[in-house]
Order: C-alpha cells, then structure tokens, then sequence
C-alpha cells in the first residue's frame, strides 16, 4: 500500500540545518586554508591604466595578489565560452549574437585591461586569514581611465531582436489587430532590478590532492560545476569532484556558473594550498547575477464584454556588454489568453551592467505584473469583475503551440481560490471600503509556468543492516528534495522512511539536472521509481538463485544474507520530455487572491492576507510544497514593496548591494497566508502526475498587489515597488 507520497512530511534534513551540523561550502576549513576576496572596480566603463599592489603584498599574511597584469601565472586563466550555458543545459538558442555584426568576446575577470561594468573583479587577493585579505582589499590601488557608458536602455538605443529564448519565441505576431475596437488600453510599466540575496553567499574552496581537485561550492548544479571547473582547468572531468550537499538557497543566482568557481581551483593549483573565495554580500550583485529592470508596453484591445480581441506586449530590457541573457517578459503573455490578435516581442540592449542571470520564475514574474495589472485596468473601465473578466478570456488550450493542455485546472482554482477568499460577485467600487482610518482593497491574478522535465538517474544502495541509501547528484537548494525522494522509493520499493537515507549533491553520483526551471521533481522522482523497480528485480534474481521462495522477495535483508552481500546496487533512470512535449503542453497553473489596508496620511500598507490556488499535479509532499508556495508569496511581496535596486547615477554603481539597504520582507511584514492544491495528477505528464512548483508562487502575486492598491486608493501603480513615499504623493 501506499503511504509515504502524499503525506505531510518535515524535512529530513532540517535539524541537521537548524543545530549547524550541515556543513555549507564556506563552512569548509581544510589544513592550509587560504582565503581569497575579490577588489571591485569603483567605475563602469574604462581602462586600467596601473594597478599598485605593492601596499596589499606588504601587509602580514597576504600570500598573492592577481591582476590582469600577473594573471598568466594562474596557467591561462579563463572560462571557456563553451561551458558557460546556464546550469549547463540548453535554455534555448538565442539570436543575441546572431543580431550583431560580431558577438562580443566573453568576460572574465583579470582578463584584462577593459572594464565593462561597476563591480567587475579586477584583482584577487588570498591571504592566510580572512582578516588579512579584507584588509589588502582595501589596499590595492587602480587608476582607470573612464569612458561614457549607461545602464538603462533608451529612446535611439542599438537595440537587438533576440530570436528563440527559454523554449519560445521571442518575436511572434499572429492574427492582425482590430480596425475599430471598442475598447483599446494602452499601459507601460516598469520593473527594477532585484537582487538574488540567499540566505547563503556564493562560496567555493578548492582542494588539489595530486592532479584531482575537490571544490566545494554553493552551486545548483553539480554536474554542470564539474563540466564547467574542468573544461577551465583544461583537465578531464573525473579530475575534479564538486561537493554542494548543502546549498542555502539559490533563486538562479547559483543556477548559471561564474568565473570564481573555476578561479578558485585555478589559485588553489598555483599556490598549492586550499583556497576559498567567497563572496561578500555586495560581490553576490555583481557577480552571480540579478533581475535586471524592464520597461514593458501593454496594448489590449476588447469588445464591450471583455473578451480580447487584441493584446501587445513589448519588452526592453538591458543585458551586460559580454553575456546573452535576458529577461524573457512575454512568456507567460504568449499562451495565458486566448486572443485572436497576439504581438509579443522583446528589444534588448547591451549596457555597462554586470550580466542578469535567471532570477525566481525568470521572465514569468515582471510579464505577469504588466498584463495581469493592465487586466485589471480593463476590467474595471468596462465594470467587469476583474476575476470574470479572466474567465472570459480563458484558453481551452495552448494558443501558442496549438496544443491541447496535458491538464488545466485554471477555472477550478479561480473558484476554489475566490470562495475561500470571499471574493466578491459585485466589486465594490474602488476606495469605497474602510477599516478605520484604512482604506481596503482587493486584488487579485493569474500565475502560470512551465513544467519541463530532464533525464535523471538515481542510485539505491540496499544495505544488509536493512538500511536503503538514495544516491543522486541533484541539489536540493531548500525545496525539500531529500524527502520527497525518500518518500518515493519508501513507496515504491515498500521500506520503512526511517531506514532511508539520500545522499545529494556530489558530481561523483548518478548526474541529474541542475535544479532550476521547477524541473527537479519531475526529473528525479521516475528516476528514483525505476531504480525501484531494477532493485526489486534483482532481489527476485538472487531469490531465485538461492533456492528462495518467492515470499522472501519481500524480505530483502533475508535475500541480502542468503547471498552474503553487504549491499545490494540499482541505478534508474528517467526520460524527461522526450518526444511527449511535442504532443501536449505542460504547465501548471493558479490565482492568487489579496487583501490589504493603505493609510494614506502615513503611507503605511499592510497586505493582511494572501489565499492562493494552485494547479500543479499531485503533491507529493504538502508541507513541503505549502512551504515552497509561500516563499514564492513572499518574494511577489518583496517585489510589489520593497526591492529595487539602483545605480549611482555618475559612476553606475549598484546602490543596495547589502542587507542593510536592500529591504526584503521579514516576518513582521508576512500576512496569513493559504495555500490551495486543487490536484488533479497529471499523469500524461508522468507516473506520479506530479509536476515542479518552486517557482509559481511567484508570478501574478506582484500584480495582485498592485491591483488591490488600486481598488483601496483608486490610483494606479505600473511603477515597482510601491512604497510610503509613493502612497504619500497620492
């Protein structure tokens, strides 16, 4: 029977986290540590023309200092443009490149002279102790001859036409735009930059043992480290071991690979002692990526009833003068509604930044707080409940592919969503509802994403003591994964969930993909169910072979000591998509539901409640999936009021790349928060009909905000975030 999946579990490793015992990358010390911190350009644009390292060398217990000038040492330093796909998997082609007369050649710090954004590493120092390093940060002297440069595109910028981006395209025109429609709206909104900010900064140390190296690393991917370090050192991938056992959050800032997990082997190799170079808090803003800021441009037109007969979404974004990334807008614009006119098109310009990177529902997030609030417009300059107004609208299937849905529950969590919130069939007018001295609103969206799947293998380790071990090279990055895998081989292979144990994060074990995209429970759990299923086999193989009935197949410890094994071996392995993704689309879907109080005369608002409803398969785990959902809550929180952050307007210096000036919602600003599963196994999606939800919470809920300050106060907010001084100025 059944009993594991499904059932609410805590996490098998929380009091491993919350007593310290779980050991993060920088929590590594081996015989021999050198410490290793980066020196931060204080311009955008330039050229080094000298750089004195004399000063940093003297001080005690400075071992080196690198520059472009003495770089060479390190034996050609550099990343290789060939390993430097995000996570190490295709996100899809990108025309970036193809776009311009010449593709810029790839950055890496200490490259050279050439300065291309604030914040660009242009030394390393590594000392014996951290102190020491700090203290010769501060030391080492540049002067940089300045050019002009921006970091916010503009009216007459070079704009470039990206072609296919994140599995879609980026530029799509269908259908022709109405002549005379009854209703036209035409809104622009913009997003700010966000920065990643996990609990656990990037770490990595490196350890050389003969010509094989352990890193240690604060990665998302393993596997993708591995591939990545080695290319670098120019050395064969089994050289080079990546420990990520532990990962204190990540949000696609650990997705893609940067230069300091490679340099640190390069240093550790040349030194020859374990070096650790870690990032500092303002390092995680310029060197593993942010959200970039969007401008984005919102046309719909209507008939007098709300349904579509138009929609236009065009986003310009910035990307760094030597990376492709970009924020992808209109993802979610492209298939969300069914209209019979569609224009989605992205402009994308190069700038003086340090590269945006995948950040939480990449894309998703800031597209969805522009349609969804310029629905919301609509609605309400037509009368129509904002939430009827989406269900007109609703497409029965994918108008993008043309492709039926593998399972849409949508209108099932609009109304689960809207019951338990107490939605109501009559808006009331906007800023007509008081509590006290507080104006009330109500708002609410629709979120999506995809749900992609890629090929996995998990090893199950049976061990005579009646012990099961699962083995993969997955991270979990806090989402939970260690248990929902025990779960699944407790079900499946029918052992005890106390006697199972996983091991995770090791490039040495089975690959799996770097988690990312909502893909890793879909990857792994048919993994860890065929591994299953080739461990039972071969229980009933060695049963056979020692004369045992065919009862003891249910006794594996028995089959094990007939045998006179100590362990028992199986590897599965899962498909991913394969030609499936061909036939149906996949995706999960929702609606978030807000409430919350505005005082006008001190600016003061309160979100007092979220209920949202979710359509993401079954779930395995529903403390572990609640918890999932409402942290993507809470960064829609932080993004509709609180972050942003800012370049200084002469030197282009990102302005909040701390904690202290970089708000994030804490617990005091958290309201009550339900989450819905409406589930529905989506069993043409897989076995389990489970599908990944690390990322839905996330899109949609910045809107409802936005659209329940406009219902409180009756002024609309397309500018992010909102905060008192913005409700002062009303």
């Amino acid at each position: 029977m059944l009993t594991a999946i499904g059932t609410p579990r805590p996490r098998i490793d929380g009091v491993d986290k919350v007593t310290g015992r779980a050991a993060y990358a920088a929590d590594r010390r081996p015989e021999g540590l050198l410490y290793a911190l980066a020196v931060r350009s204080p311009v955008a644009c330039g050229t080094i023309t000298a750089l004195d390292r004399s000063v940093a060398e003297a001080i005690p217990g400075v071992v080196a200092v690198y520059t472009h000038e003495n770089a060479a040492g390190l034996l050609d330093w550099r990343p290789r443009p060939a390993v430097l796909a995000l996570g190490g998997e295709a996100l899809g082609r990108t025309a970036l490149a193809g776009a311009e007369p010449e593709p810029p050649p790839p950055y890496w710090p200490l490259g050279g002279p050439e300065v291309v954004f604030a914040g660009q590493w242009i030394a390393i120092v590594v000392a014996t102790s951290l102190e020491a390093a700090r203290e010769a940060t501060l030391a080492v002297r540049p002067r940089i001859l300045r050019t002009p440069s921006s970091v916010q595109p503009a009216v007459g910028d070079p704009f470039l036409a990206p072609g296919f981006f994140f599995a879609a395209d980026m530029q799509v025109r269908r259908g022709s735009w109405p002549e005379a429609p009854e209703v036209v709206l035409s809104t622009t909104f913009h997003t700010p930059m966000q920065l990643h900010h996990p609990m656990e900064p990037s770490a990595t140390v490196a350890i050389w043992r003969g010509d094989t190296v352990a890193v240690h690393d604060s990665t998302q991917g393993a596997v993708a480290a591995r591939d990545y370090i080695a290319a670098s050192l120019d050395i064969a991938p089994e050289r080079v071991r990546v420990d990520a056992a532990y990962v204190g959050g990540g949000f696609g800032g650990k997705n893609q690979m940067w230069p300091h997990q490679a340099l640190a082997a390069h240093i550790a190799r040349h030194l020859g002692h374990p070096v650790r170079l870690q990032l500092t808090r303002a390092d995680m803003a310029v060197a593993s990526g942010h959200r970039s800021g969007t401008e984005q441009v919102v046309d719909l037109a209507s008939d007098g009833e709300g349904h579509l007969e138009g929609l236009r979404h065009a986003s310009f974004v910035p990307t760094s003068l030597r990376g492709n990334f970009f924020e992808p807008c209109g993802l979610n614009t492209l298939l969300l509604y069914d209209t019979p006119a569609l224009e989605v098109t992205h402009a994308v310009a190069r700038k003086a930044i340090a590269s945006p990177t995948p950040f939480r529902a990449p894309g998703e997030t800031p597209g969805s707080f522009a349609v969804e609030s310029a629905l919301d417009e609509l609605a309400f300059d037509l009368g129509i409940n904002p939430l009827e107004l989406r269900r007109r609208n609703f497409a029965a299937r994918d108008p993008y592919h043309q492709r039926d849905w593998s399972s849409n529950q949508l209108l099932a969590c609009y109304a689960r969503g809207a019951e338990a919130f107490g939605w109501p069939e009559q808006m009331p007018p906007p800023r007509t509802l008081r509590d006290g001295d507080a104006l009330v609103g109500f708002g609410m969206a629709t979120t999506a994403y995809p749900a992609p799947a890629l090929p996995a293998t998990v090893r199950l380790r049976l061990q005579a003591e009646g012990s099961l071990v699962v083995e993969t090279s997955a991270t979990d990055i806090g989402t939970g994964m260690r248990t929902i895998l025990a779960q699944t081989v407790a079900d499946r292979f029918g052992h005890a969930f106390d006697d199972i144990a996983v091991r995770l994060g090791d490039s040495s074990l089975p690959d799996a993909p770097t988690a990312g995209r909502s893909k890793s429970t879909a990857s792994l759990l048919p993994a860890a169910a065929a591994a299953c299923a080739v461990l039972r086999d071969k229980l009933a193989d060695l049963a056979a072979g020692h004369g045992l009935p065919a009862a003891s197949n249910r006794s594996p410890v028995a089959v094990l000591q007939a045998a006179g094994l100590a362990e028992l071996v199986a590897e599965g392995r899962s498909a991913g998509m394969t030609d499936k993704a061909k036939d149906r689309s996949y995706y999960s879907f929702g609606a978030h539901f807000v409430e919350l109080r505005v005082d006008e005369r001190l600016g003061r608002l309160r979100v007092s409640r979220v209920v949202s409803a979710l359509d993401c398969g079954r779930i395995i785990n529903p403390t572990t999936a609640t918890s999932q959902i409402r942290g993507g809550i809470i960064f829609g929180l932080g993004m509709a009021l609180m972050e942003g952050a800012a370049f200084h307007p002469v030197d282009h210096r990102i302005i909040g790349d701390n904690l202290a000036d970089y708000p994030v919602p804490v617990h005091a600003d958290i309201p009550p928060i339900e989450v819905i599963f409406v589930e529905n196994a989506d069993t043409a999606f897989n076995e389990f009909g489970a599908r990944g939800l690390g990322e839905i919470g996330v899109p949609g809920l910045a809107a409802a905000v936005a659209n329940a300050v406009f219902h409180a106060t009756g002024r609309r907010f397309r500018d992010l975030p909102i905060t008192p001084a913005k409700i002062v100025s009303l």
